[in-house]
């Protein structure tokens, strides 16, 4: 009798953690999102945690792949992602409720905290939140974060770098400037960063299944990241993402940030996040490291809240961010075609040709270099095409090399969807 209790508990403390879900048009979207799903899962490039919601009510939710590919653990609910940048709002939201405690200002300068961080007196708390800082995105690089890292470490590592620009002058992307957040909100509250998030925000809202820990700590159902290679799947490159404390450290699973959505959205978390992270009535969260990604959006027009936790860092999340709301309606959506590979690998001698240094305008550097045998963009795999283009897995790219009168390379055009960035040679042989 006991035991047939406990089980009685059981069910339903599950059923209460689990989103509501609703059946008017669940059917409709769980054909439409099966369909379009089919192909990506049968190449590998989806594996994760799908969860489609209308006004609080489940439409949908889908386990895809695996959690660990070698030892064939397949994705649960209860499966952790880091969740790379999505752990910056989290981090925004700690920043506004203590700045409406007025326990910190915006106006606070580094130099409070840190006197020898440099021009720490221009560094102001609303430039950290804004990208407008000046410190670099990357304080190190993801080969160095392989053991744990304090918030205090990264404050140490950043003071060693230049600034990218004057502080204010402009905004550009930094997740360094998050990191050195992170360490004045401990420094603020007197709590390490996992404490204050777990305090202020993961307990409040139930959040059971996430945290900011280190590769040391263990963690039930931590997934294993994973890479397009040129043969399928390889293991993205080993990190401690503690590095990236308050800028992309946390884990967490998509029923978990259906919560935190569901804080900031209604105002749960306090009027200064849903004020920030809300915009013409859309919230729209976006990350990714190593080998995972992970989105969050939210819609007022429909009340349709999407989330997605991946470990296959491709193309394919990207796409079904992209495709979500059209699915979400139980439109049938065509999946994004892959162009036909070639079966035989290219000569190396002609792989060579696209080798250089190619520069989008207002955008990344992209060096194009043969390793092992193969081209890659950085450290992106290019896989040859039928049509004498090249494929990028990691993004559905498409790269069209533009040759001179010499037969030299003089441009990339670099194709995502329907845009295309071209990308001058800039330097190279």
């Amino acid at each position: 009798m006991r035991i047939m209790l406990w089980c009685l508990i059981a069910l339903l403390v599950m059923a209460a953690s689990a989103p509501k879900r609703t059946s008017s048009t669940a059917r409709d979207v769980e054909r439409v999102v099966d369909a379009y799903a089919k192909p990506l899962l049968a190449r590998g490039d989806l594996s994760g945690q799908l969860l489609i919601l209308r006004k609080g009510q489940v439409l949908l939710e889908r386990n895809f792949g695996k959690s660990n590919v070698e030892l064939g653990i397949p994705v649960t609910p209860d499966t952790r992602f880091n969740i790379a940048s999505v752990t910056k709002p989290m981090t925004g939201t700690l920043a506004i409720q203590l700045i409406q405690e007025k326990k910190l200002g915006l106006d606070d300068r580094l130099s409070r905290w840190f006197p020898d961080f440099p021009k720490g007196d221009s560094i102001t708390v609303s430039h950290l939140l804004r990208h407008r800082s000046g410190i670099p995105h990357e304080i190190m690089s993801d080969s160095v974060m392989t053991h744990p890292f304090t918030a205090a470490d990264i404050v140490a590592l950043a003071k060693r770098r230049s600034l990218d620009f004057s502080p204010g002058s402009r905004e550009s992307y930094s997740s360094g400037g998050f990191e050195v957040l992170a360490r004045v909100l401990e420094l603020t509250s007197e709590r390490s960063y996992p404490e204050l998030i777990q305090d202020r925000i993961f307990g409040p809202l139930q959040m059971t299944h996430s945290a900011s820990p280190s590769s040391q700590e263990l963690l039930p159902g931590r997934a294993a990241s994973y890479l397009p290679a040129a043969n399928g799947l390889e293991n993205a490159p080993f990190q401690d993402f503690s590095g990236l404390v308050g800028a992309g450290s946390v884990w967490s699973t998509a029923r978990d940030l259906h919560l935190f959505v569901q804080a900031i959205v209604t105002g749960k978390l306090g009027e200064g996040p849903r004020q920030s992270y809300v915009r013409d009535g859309k919230l729209d969260f976006n990350g990714r490291t190593g080998g995972f990604k992970a989105w969050a959006m939210w819609d007022s027009a429909g009340g349709v809240e999407a989330i997605f936790t991946s470990n296959v860092s491709s193309g394919a999340p990207d796409a079904l961010k992209r495709d979500v709301l059209r699915l979400a309606a139980g439109e049938s959506v065509s999946p994004p075609a892959i162009p036909a590979l070639r079966k035989d690998p290219l000569p190396v001698t002609e792989l060579k040709r696209w080798e250089g240094e190619y520069q989008i305008e207002h955008g990344p550097h992209i060096s194009l270099q043969v390793k092992n045998g193969a081209l890659y963009a950085s450290d992106w795999i290019l896989l040859a095409a039928e049509d004498g283009t090249m494929f990028c897995p990691r993004d559905y790219g498409l790269v069209r090399r533009v040759d001179g009168p010499d037969g030299k390379a003089t441009r990339l055009d670099w194709t995502e969807g329907s845009d295309t960035y071209p990308a001058p040679r800039v330097g190279g042989s």
